[in-house]
């Protein structure tokens, strides 16, 4: 097998699993909603004040590829095996006779545990193209050198290449030096005769450098509106302090992204939360990628003979030469990469001077039996991780499917300019940012931004210094701008299992299962803004098949029923839930068959429903439920059973008269 079918394979076992099942992640689905319903020219907006020129990419990418999520993640996993096959051929120019250790440096490139965000996959396809055409652009140079044949043509392409590169984005930004020292080691001569060449040759590519250094500078006017130069600005306060700042970040980034990263997955195996036939799965998976990749090594060692010690003298240095120079685009914002979301994409920059440090430090082993059974639980445990994150972004995935199922069962339409306000939804890799765009998808048309979905934690004292009523409220979002009004807000909660919860600020302020801040701001949810003349759409690519109708449809459904007075209608829901397997997972959620069943009269079954939460929790459900009941008696007739059915409930929950 040959070595680039051979790396395609452990990009399919690594990225591959399960593509069909995970979707669009932390910023991708506002791109996605900004470039498919509101239009390319806002997505250029939207990358003008952070990569305009790698905006540019998205505007070429997006309408071919489209809008399906699990092409992208396919995408994702090509363009990975690309920049490993891509790196695999530039050290093969380097070090022909030693196919062995650049394989491994290659090898442990492609599955490198510290990058936890692969599967990110809109976002990283392009981070991979520009990882992409800085390798190219080194092997297409190195090419060069090598031959006279077509030189100025390879060099033409080079250039125009790196150019992608700097202009695009800062992570591979100061590597660009890193070709000084290829040149070096690739040119022949006596040690001036190569730095003459080598000076030569490199001069265009350090023209290309300060021009674009020179245009961020002094005409790219939002070079650090995200970031600021931290190191810059304390080495200008105290120079020895910032040096000493300097000196730590290197050393714990260098412990961290050449050795920690690779230690993680031993000592994490056992930390998941996965179901018996995943983690059964993830076993197979791992005992299998350790065995093929022990026993493709294996024969693959024995048509090599080369010296793996002079491998490390020679690559040695540039390894540490493409680590160092990665940093200098992290370190000077005074970033150390970490292994957790989402600090760990600064992790990215360093995979190739790690990986080739690592595949040296490993060539030093005398046995070549014991060299190939550690690259082969290296890449074996790292496998084993980015499967478990995987499982964590099918999770996400899952949850957000059902949050908006469940949401367009609840709320068919919203006023526009409303603000919806949520507890922390318990995912990983969504924000309250990211999730407005899937919510904007469903609810407003194209071309427009009726809604904003803001989590309370984040938001509410901060973003909404208030949310007294009649307010006026303005929220640049990305490319477009919300305007809204805090008149129309609607407060929910969404806890899984339990179902989405419509905040009813007349039962709610004293729901103590409910988050604090939701029930301090309870008196502010306005259900008036849900809308019953329409019917909220899903996109089919992201939602194709409905979930099937458990409790929570049935809930939710019955919720709605209620804000519309459906009072028969309610009691029909309840009727055909309770004869279901499912159960509520929130003793808040038999409060509105509760109140459906008071309302049709059904006393005995309000009062029976009403004693079943109860029990769950006297001091959390009591205060709501005797509200509750306080409203059924102002609501429903004044009859006798009416007034003997309050009066035992009162008692019976120890309500206050």
């Amino acid at each position: 097998m040959h070595p680039s079918i051979f790396l395609l394979v452990i990009a399919i076992l690594t990225y591959g699993l399960f593509f069909w099942k995970r979707g669009f992640y932390w910023d991708e689905f506002p791109w996605a909603w900004i470039y498919y319903r509101l239009g390319p020219d806002v997505l250029t907006k939207t990358f003008s004040t952070s990569r305009p020129f790698w905006g540019m990419i998205y505007q070429l990418t997006m309408p071919i590829v489209g809008s399906n999520p699990w092409i992208w993640q396919l995408l994702a996993m090509v363009l990975r095996w690309v920049t490993a096959l891509l790196f695999w051929l530039v050290l093969r120019v380097l070090w022909p006779d030693h196919p062995r250790p650049v394989l491994w440096a290659s090898l442990l490139f492609l599955v490198y545990p510290g990058m936890g965000q692969h599967f990110i996959s809109m976002m990283y396809s392009h981070f991979y193209i520009v990882l992409s055409c800085y390798l190219l652009s080194l092997y297409l140079s190195l090419l060069a050198l090598k031959s006279e044949k077509h030189r100025a043509l390879l060099f033409v392409a080079s250039y125009l290449l790196a150019a992608v590169n700097l202009l695009t984005m800062e992570y591979f930004y100061f590597l660009e030096f890193a070709r000084l020292f290829l040149f070096w080691q690739m040119l022949s001569g006596t040690n001036k005769v190569r730095l003459q060449k080598t000076a030569l040759f490199f001069l265009p590519y350090l023209l290309v450098f300060l021009g674009v250094t020179f245009w961020r500078m002094f005409f790219f006017t939002f070079q650090n509106a995200s970031y600021q130069y931290v190191l810059l600005n304390a080495l200008r306060t105290d120079f020895f302090s910032g040096l000493w700042l300097l000196i730590n970040n290197v050393f714990i980034s260098f412990w961290r992204t050449v050795f920690e990263v690779w230690l993680y997955p031993f000592y994490t195996i056992g930390l998941t939360n996965l179901g018996p036939l995943t983690l059964t799965l993830m076993l197979v998976l791992l005992f299998s990628v350790i065995l093929l990749v022990g026993l493709y090594l294996f024969q693959f060692a024995a048509r090599d003979d080369s010296n793996d010690r002079d491998f490390t003298r020679r690559a040695g240095f540039i390894g540490l030469v493409f680590w160092g120079l990665s940093g200098g685009s992290v370190w000077v914002i005074g970033i150390v990469p970490q292994l957790n979301f989402s600090i760990d994409r600064f992790m990215l920059p360093f995979m190739l001077g790690a990986s080739l440090i690592l595949a040296c430090l490993i060539a030093l082993i005398k046995s070549h039996r014991v060299q190939m059974i550690a690259i082969a639980l290296l890449v074996g445990f790292a496998v084993s991780r980015q499967f478990r994150l995987e499982e964590i972004f099918r999770s996400d995935w899952l949850a957000q499917q059902n949050l908006f199922w469940q949401m367009t069962w609840r709320i068919p339409s919203l006023e526009k300019g409303t603000i919806l306000i949520s507890n922390d939804l318990p995912v990983t890799y969504f924000s309250d940012n990211s999730l407005t765009g899937p919510l904007n998808w469903i609810y407003s048309p194209p071309g427009e931004m009726n809604a904003i979905l803001y989590f309370a934690s984040v938001r509410v004292g901060k973003t909404l210094p208030s949310l007294e009523p009649g307010q006026t409220h303005e929220h640049y979002y990305v490319g477009p701008t919300f305007y809204g009004n805090t008149s129309n807000i609607v407060l929910f909660n969404y806890e899984p299992p339990a179902c989405l919860h419509v905040i009813d600020p007349e039962i709610d302020a004293d729901n103590r299962l409910l988050p604090q801040l939701l029930r301090e701001n309870a008196q502010y949810s306005n259900q008036n803004v849900i809308l019953f003349d329409g019917e909220a759409v899903l996109p089919a690519q992201f939602y194709p098949d409905e979930p099937q109708h458990g409790w929570c449809y049935y809930f939710t459904k019955a919720e709605l029923a209620r804000q519309k007075k459906d009072w028969d209608q309610v009691a029909q829901l309840g009727n055909k839930a309770f004869t279901l397997k499912d159960h509520p997972n929130d003793p808040a959620e038999y409060f509105v068959f509760i109140e459906g069943y008071a309302h049709t009269g059904d006393w005995e079954k309000a009062v029976e429903l009403s004693q079943v939460s109860y029990k769950i929790s006297k001091s959390f459900v009591g205060p709501p439920l005797c509200n509750l009941w306080d409203r059924i008696a102002r609501e429903t007739q004044n009859t006798s059973e009416q007034n003997i059915t309050t009066e035992i409930v009162q008692n019976k929950f120890e309500c206050l008269p």
